[in-house]
């Protein structure tokens, strides 16, 4: 399949003849992908990861005695494991020239026998660039979203990904972070603050955005406070916590703090870094992640086909706590293009392996 339709634009000697003079359709705004998350590199096959933990009993005792010696302590030490079980990712496009005889691409084609080599042509430069951005896309999806069992909500059993143009080798490549939080929530549910819960459990769109009674009763503000309140003490306490939210929430609190601001209450500082919104409040940076509410708004539903399946999420950590595990993390922005004398044809190829890692559950606390 062709990467250009022709028929997109009209050809004429008189319009636009390079790719300088065209207008690009903007990219989303994405960060870095190691803003959030902390790599290990050189993960290319099952790999053990140890978690040495603490007494877990008390020490010092009242001396018996009855006897000469101090009575022997039970407590031990409990040391748990997880392992790196990376998947293998790869995709491919491909071009013929003479797809592009009626572009503006015509212009910058090769001569004779080389004219089916677009790598280093304008063409192939554009596209590299786009498929850059695209591979970026795919790195957060399948961190955040990945999930084995990938299925649309009219499956059996259901799953919450939207019918219409669903293909499970988009998703199911690992379980990501966010199906990794949902058990750990499953085995101790002291780790989701409940305060999302009835609006995300809205059964239409409309019901599940925020209103003017939302900001009237705080609760996206109440919601912030709790999700560090209710963390366990040992993540309360570290001082590079962050909460990363949908972009949702982040607009609810700026309505709610902006009301507030009416009554005297003090705005929280705003501004953007590395192209998503970061406000700092309580002590704590959060980062508005609109890459999550565009793919649960895109490919996400409740079950009833007429709702997002939990469109507003936040999650309290440390960066050292979701990790992402590959062979190479320059993979995921690196492009392959060549040119088959063969076929006639220039081809872009993508490969990795990538696998993610919710690292301790007592280090988050999730509100969905």
């Amino acid at each position: 399949m062709a990467i250009i339709n022709p028929s997109d634009l009209t050809f004429s000697p008189e319009e636009v003849r390079s790719i300088n003079e065209t207008i690009f359709e903007e990219i989303y705004a994405k960060p870095a992908i190691t803003e959030f998350l902390t790599p290990y590199e050189n993960v290319k096959a099952g790999k053990q990861i140890v978690f040495m933990g603490v007494l877990n009993g008390l020490v010092g005792q009242t001396h018996d005695n009855n006897n000469c010696a101090p009575v022997e302590n039970t407590a031990g030490i409990t040391n748990t494991e997880k392992f790196w079980d990376p998947a293998f990712w790869d995709d491919r496009f491909s071009e013929c020239w003479d797809d592009l005889i009626e572009t503006f691409f015509v212009y910058s084609l090769k001569e004779g026998t080389e004219r089916g080599d677009l790598t280093t042509t304008d063409f192939g430069q554009f596209f590299v660039d786009r498929y850059k951005d695209a591979l970026a896309e795919m790195f957060f999806r399948f961190v955040w979203f990945g999930d084995v069992d990938a299925a649309t909500v009219s499956a059996s059993p259901a799953g919450h990904f939207i019918a219409a143009g669903f293909a499970a080798k988009r998703w199911n490549l690992i379980d990501g972070i966010w199906k990794q939080i949902f058990a750990a929530v499953a085995a101790n549910s002291a780790r989701k603050t409940t305060d999302l819960a009835t609006k995300n459990a809205q059964v239409t769109f409309a019901l599940q955005e925020f209103n003017s009674t939302d900001t009237t009763n705080r609760v996206v503000t109440t919601m912030l406070q709790n999700l560090v309140f209710n963390a366990d003490y040992r993540l309360q306490d570290k001082a590079d916590k962050i909460i990363i939210v949908t972009k949702s929430i982040a607009d609810q609190y700026v309505r709610e703090l902006e009301a507030g601001a009416a009554n005297g209450i003090p705005v929280a500082f705003e501004m953007i870094q590395d192209g998503i919104s970061v406000i700092k409040r309580m002590g704590v940076t959060i980062y508005a992640f609109s890459f999550w509410d565009r793919m649960i708004r895109t490919y996400m539903s409740s079950a009833n086909g007429l709702a997002y399946y939990l469109p507003h999420r936040a999650l309290l950590t440390v960066k050292s706590n979701i990790a992402f595990g590959t062979s190479d993390s320059g993979n995921f922005s690196k492009v392959d293009p060549f040119f088959d004398r063969v076929t006639n044809k220039s081809y872009f190829d993508v490969a990795g392996n990538l696998d993610a890692k919710l690292m301790q559950s007592y280090l988050f606390q999730a509100a969905y």
